[in-house]
């Protein structure tokens, strides 16, 4: 996230181009605000646009507009989405999903940087920048004649990929955090929640993502009575893991051995900085507060009873 953000720091002034990809509910909205509200457009409107939503018979007269006349019901000229955002930003959400002939104009749109209203041939000319997001790998649309190659990369001049939750999860005890923050207050519950509780919610593969996360955290803030603390039994068991009674089987072999190399690792390190935490969460590129949420999920104590948690050095 710290490489996304670099990004986004570095191209929010420039007009180019930028294609978001990551998978649904990494944040890709986020991001695309984020590049306006950075930039000298910020002033002007952010116009987004789920190209998913929109029916395609009504795509083209979505984006460009009409003349009067243009077809039945066309009562009167109107703006579309293009013309509104002038000076600002287009936000193409889904941009996957847009029909062939769609493409096609986007396209001449993004070159020309002017359209035609549908029912009109007088070119309009706007000053827009334009992001677009897909949660699907567009190389594989391509290669099934669903995106033409030559729009993807127009869209893709400045790539960011948003990685899913599950591959930073050490982000996971700040977005609760955050989230939990915001609910309180819009809920007006004053709920707390368990290192415990977090920890068991950090094991969670979260396809959702970031969005599943608030979610959560809405519903167990509203589900929660005021000065209550969320505790690990209140997790819902879907994101607990926890199952009825059941013999032992491969993932539960694999899930013991990563979290046995987790612990002896973490315990490596602590004695490797005489247990100081700051220190040691420092060496793994981790937050103080998340280094210990684990330490408390994996039960280990600044002053453990045994040596057989500890690797060899020379294996670290």
């Amino acid at each position: 996230m710290q490489k996304v953000l670099e990004i986004i720091e570095r191209v929010a002034r420039l007009p180019s181009t930028v294609l978001i990809t990551g998978e649904s509910g990494t944040g890709k909205e986020l991001v695309a605000r984020s590049l306006h509200d950075s930039s000298e457009r910020r002033a002007r409107p952010f116009v987004a646009i789920n190209c998913g939503a929109i029916p395609p018979e009504l795509m083209e007269s979505e984006l460009f507009g009409f003349e009067k006349g243009a077809f039945t019901g066309a009562h009167a000229r109107k703006a579309g989405r293009f013309e509104h955002a002038d000076g600002g930003t287009v936000f193409l959400d889904e941009v996957s999903a847009l029909p062939m002939h769609m493409q096609v104009k986007l396209l001449r749109a993004l070159q020309e940087r002017s359209f035609e209203r549908v029912g009109g041939n007088a070119p309009i000319k706007v000053d827009i920048r334009v992001i677009a997001a897909a949660n699907e790998r567009l190389e594989e649309a391509i290669r099934d004649s669903r995106f033409r190659a030559d729009l993807y990369y127009r869209l893709r001049v400045v790539p960011i990929e948003l990685p899913p939750l599950r591959e930073r999860r050490e982000d996971i005890p700040l977005l609760i955090e955050y989230f939990l923050d915001r609910h309180k207050k819009s809920l007006q519950r004053n709920v707390g929640i368990a290192g415990e509780a977090v920890a068991v919610l950090m094991e969670y593969d979260w396809p959702g993502n970031v969005r599943e996360l608030e979610n959560l955290v809405e519903r167990l803030v509203a589900l929660s009575s005021s000065g209550e603390v969320i505790r690990a039994s209140g997790i819902p068991a879907e994101y607990s893991g926890r199952k009825a009674p059941q013999g032992p089987g491969p993932a539960d072999g694999l899930k013991d051995a990563c979290r046995e190399f987790e612990r002896r690792y973490i315990t490596a390190v602590l004695r490797k900085t005489d247990w100081n935490r700051s220190e040691a969460a420092h060496l793994m590129k981790v937050h103080r507060n998340t280094l210990l949420l684990k330490m408390k999920g994996l039960e280990i104590t600044d002053a453990p009873t045994t040596e057989a948690c500890a690797p060899e050095t020379s294996r670290l």
